[in-house]
């Protein structure tokens, strides 16, 4: 028998202990992801304040980043069709890398629907669920998850959450920066996120 049409079909995640063969993607060290952030801030910080997805609780926490640039930016304006210039203003966008290997659980694979992972888990609103996977996920070894991003439809390239305890980290022989620019310098990011999704900048003359 189906399952209703109408109804969220994203389960409860199961105990730890059951998702040790859960599908796994591995990022080699050195693999560059994106992340923009406050300008007042460097890129690696991990939340824990539960207003994201996969927000660990506690002492750990996640790091949001993505494979590509256009990706950061749904995410963080994600829902807006104008963005208003001086909004733009503060944001900077990071390149980073990680030392060791990445293995992460692989939410985009279809080997998760055996666990109860269904596309809702990339939109639904529910973040005390998709927490408690990410809770669950974490305590089975996981580094962190792969997503498809709410925002961005292509499904081109992924985001990823990176689980560590909560808290900054510097750039260091670990958790490497290794390029940060202002969003208002990059130009060229500004053109490609306006002409691959339509999303306008809009100039707001000064008061």
């Amino acid at each position: 028998m189906s399952a209703e049409r109408a109804t969220n079909h994203l389960s409860e995640p199961n105990p730890p202990a059951q998702l040790a063969g859960f599908p796994t993607h591995t990022y080699p060290a050195g693999t560059a992801f994106v992340r923009s952030h406050s300008s007042g801030r460097g890129p690696w910080y991990f939340t824990n304040n539960g207003a994201g997805r996969f927000d660990l609780a506690g002492t750990h926490g996640t790091c949001y980043v993505a494979e590509d640039e256009v990706i950061t930016l749904l995410e963080k304006f994600g829902g807006m069709k104008a963005v208003p210039d001086y909004s733009i203003e503060g944001v900077s966008i990071s390149s980073v890398s990680l030392a060791g290997d990445l293995v992460v659980a692989d939410l985009t694979s279809n080997k998760g629907v055996a666990y109860g992972v269904t596309g809702e888990i990339f939109d639904t609103s529910n973040y005390p669920l998709t927490q408690r996977w990410a809770a669950s996920l974490h305590a089975a070894g996981f580094a962190g998850v792969r997503y498809w991003a709410r925002h961005e439809l292509e499904h081109d390239h992924r985001a990823v959450a990176i689980f560590d305890s909560a808290g900054a980290r510097a750039d260091s022989a670990t958790h490497g920066v290794n390029s940060t620019d202002a969003l208002v310098d990059r130009t060229d990011l500004l053109e490609r996120w306006q002409k691959e999704t339509g999303v306008t900048i809009l100039v707001v003359p000064p008061l």
